[in-house]
């Protein structure tokens, strides 16, 4: 495995066709290493710390931070890496919306792209109970008090009582993270491509969701995989944090996907 001098937190493993993996907020790369382990002997995994974490460049509110900011990076790598060859493309929640935009915007680049709850919340329709949802779940979190606004946000996600279980040090690390979160909740709704925009990505797709993840998200990946055309859903028995709880069950499905079971 290599590290890119050119963009602190990439992470280059294995030879073959390219696969770009994208995690969730409050995590990193890490959450990706079974998946990596399962590809690199057939693949080049182009593994990503999203800017703000792992080890990746930090961003600030005067930044004028947006999803564009996060897909100049990820293109700049991949013309480093890979130049103009089309790669799979794997996200989860935040990074699934990172990986949406990405598809919707170069759909051609695409092999395939599989999804676990892409939290896209700008396209759920202003005004709706849904959309009202996700409005307030950003203001919950957006308070001064850094590891309430981690607790919060950690336990919608999880289950109540979560964080508080969590390893002191694990606490620490996301209190100091939740700043980055407030703005991928900002990258997540001024984004303005809409459903029908989503015709365009024709590659073969796949979109996981878990039958216990909140009814937010769930909903937010049904309207999703219903505006696909290439598309198959699979639902596990796991909630919204699944690729990192339940990898060894979720990491192999993606990778059988990749090789085109």
């Amino acid at each position: 495995m290599t590290v890119l001098n050119s963009s602190k937190g990439v992470y280059v493993s294995g030879q073959g066709p390219a696969v770009v993996l994208l995690h969730s907020s409050l995590s990193s790369a890490r959450q990706w290493q079974y998946l990596v382990n399962l590809l690199k002997s057939d693949f080049t995994v182009i593994n990503f710390d999203i800017l703000g974490y792992g080890k990746a460049e930090k961003v600030h509110d005067g930044d004028n931070y947006d999803f564009n900011v996060e897909t100049g990076r990820i293109r700049q790598v991949l013309q480093e890496t890979i130049g103009e060859a089309p790669y799979h493309l794997v996200g989860h929640s935040c990074g699934g919306a990172i990986a949406l935009k990405l598809a919707v915007e170069a759909p051609d680049k695409l092999l395939s792209l599989a999804l676990f709850e892409p939290v896209a919340f700008h396209l759920l329709p202003k005004g709706s109970a849904h959309r009202r949802q996700a409005d307030d779940f950003k203001t919950q979190v957006f308070i001064e008090d850094t590891y309430l606004a981690a607790e919060i946000f950690t336990n919608f996600w999880n289950k109540p009582g979560f964080f508080k279980s969590l390893p002191k040090k694990m606490q620490d690390l996301m209190a100091a993270d939740i700043a980055k979160v407030n703005l991928d909740f900002q990258g997540l709704i001024s984004e303005s491509y809409s459903l029908t925009d989503l015709a365009a990505i024709t590659c073969r797709s796949l979109l996981m969701h878990g039958s216990e993840s909140p009814q937010l998200s769930r909903h937010l990946s049904q309207i999703i995989t219903g505006a696909l055309p290439q598309v198959s859903e699979q639902a596990f028995l796991a909630g919204h944090m699944a690729p990192v709880s339940h990898s060894e069950q979720i990491h192999p499905v993606i990778a059988d996907f990749i090789r085109g079971g």
